[in-house]
């Protein structure tokens, strides 16, 4: 399956399920409130396959999937019997309305507690902020940081993987002055703060990279360092030390961990092996005997690991899922803001492309980063439509909102001119997303 078809096909499931979520949220709100529905349709324009259920709602899948849609029994749309006026949306109280109406961004916001809850209670590999030498020239280099400088914090807030380093430098896109980070060397626990000066940080908007722009790399692989001994171990025996970075195995180069564990992997007997190790500037050399643990043959050290698998319980799940769900919608919140007052730039703005891109990498890493990916653009989708743009949910919250103050619906001239402006607003942002996607292309 090419690439293509791979973005493809899990962007079309990540959309059918937001879609259907955010639709059912109006839905099961209308039916709980005694409003009458007729359609519930996944996706724009021709059917691609219809049912009418037992409750008399046609329920539809359609051919072009950007969206959905309930529709409601409504005296605007035509006429209604006499016998099931009151069930028409038009009658019914304000607040009835607003509830159907703030329903289906609701029901995304549920949605990506359900996929965080899922992703920690399953569990994940998580990769420790520690850093490669940082690019150069760069804000990073610049700063002091090194190689092996594990980041502890982002302006005084703790981080403990890469993720959380990426949204905190993200909150502070298109500002200026400093970014303070707090760093230990792994290899001898050293804290230290370093500053970036960021009045001159460039992002590429139509590629945003963060971590890049800064020059901070992930590390790819650990340097052969001896992090721990397992006590009265074949490496403490021979006289290796915490700290010793390990530069030959039997005559063979060794640049980092991988190298010392394939080695170990090849070695089939307990015959001695001639080690050279780095100690204070000086080479030593060691003749370590391994032993045979659970038939592999260990030297018995530990590396310093730079991933990790995290898991938890019902209780710690559910409560990382809200506590996710909540940095999310704050920090796409401050974007939003961001864009509007023009410190970051529409060219950042993705569409179709970009998601169907994001879907298919985040897929390719685990089912984990496809929840993962599906919460942050649920809440998106969320949000977008709380935005109180005719046309959008927050649209017609807008309008309800008028009503109650003056007391009455505003006039159906009114309500269509708003209408049209929000047509213009929406259909001009995805044009520019749109657009976007092309340009990357």
């Amino acid at each position: 399956m090419t690439d293509f078809l791979f973005n493809l096909l899990f962007f079309l499931i990540a959309l059918g399920i937001l879609v259907t979520f955010h639709e059912w949220g109006h839905f099961i709100a209308a039916r709980k409130l005694g409003v009458k529905v007729l359609r519930f349709s996944v996706g724009f324009g021709k059917p691609l396959w219809r049912h009418v259920g037992k409750d008399g709602v046609e329920y539809v899948v359609a051919g072009i999937p950007l969206g959905g849609y309930v529709k409601m029994l409504d005296e605007r749309e035509g006429d209604v019997p006499e016998t099931v006026r009151a069930q028409a949306f038009n009658r019914q109280a304000l607040w009835k309305r607003n509830v159907i109406v703030a329903a289906g961004p609701m029901a995304n916001f549920i949605l990506a507690v359900v996929v965080y809850f899922v992703m920690y209670l399953s569990g994940t590999w998580v990769f420790k902020p520690i850093i490669d030498k940082p690019l150069e020239p760069s804000i990073a280099s610049a700063a002091g940081l090194q190689r092996n400088d594990q980041i502890i914090a982002v302006d005084g807030n703790p981080v403990s993987s890469w993720n959380e380093v990426v949204w905190s430098l993200v909150e502070r896109l298109g500002e200026e002055g400093t970014i303070a980070l707090e760093v230990k060397d792994w290899q001898s626990n050293r804290m230290r703060t370093v500053e970036l000066n960021i009045n001159d940080w460039q992002v590429d908007d139509r590629r945003p990279d963060p971590l890049g722009s800064l020059g901070l790399t992930q590390i790819k692989s650990i340097d052969a360092f001896v992090y721990e001994l397992e006590p009265g171990g074949a490496a403490e025996r021979a006289g290796m030390r915490r700290g010793d970075l390990i530069t030959q195995l039997n005559q063979q180069a060794i640049s980092n961990f991988n190298d010392v564990r394939r080695f170990m992997l090849e070695v089939k007997s307990a015959a001695p092996i001639a080690v050279t190790v780095l100690r204070d500037g000086r080479s030593v050399n060691l003749e370590v005997t391994p032993k045979a643990v659970e038939q592999n043959w260990l030297l018995g050290i530990k590396v310093y690991s730079y991933f990790e698998y995290e898991s938890a319980g019902v209780m710690g799940s559910m409560k990382l899922a809200f506590d996710k769900t909540a940095d999310v919608i704050a920090l796409t919140g401050t974007m939003f803001k961001k864009l509007l007052v023009g410190e970051v730039s529409t060219k950042s703005l993705g569409g179709p492309l970009s998601i169907a891109e994001g879907a298919g990498s985040s897929a390719r890493g685990g089912w984990a980063y496809f929840l993962g990916f599906l919460g942050i653009i649920s809440v998106n989708l969320g949000l977008i439509n709380l935005l109180p743009v005719p046309m959008l949910d927050g649209g017609h919250l807008l309008f309800n909102t008028i009503e109650w103050i003056k007391g009455k619906p505003l006039s159906e001239a009114a309500q269509e001119y708003g209408l049209r402006i929000g047509m213009v607003l929406v259909f001009g942002l995805m044009a520019i997303a749109i657009f976007n996607d092309i340009a990357r292309l």
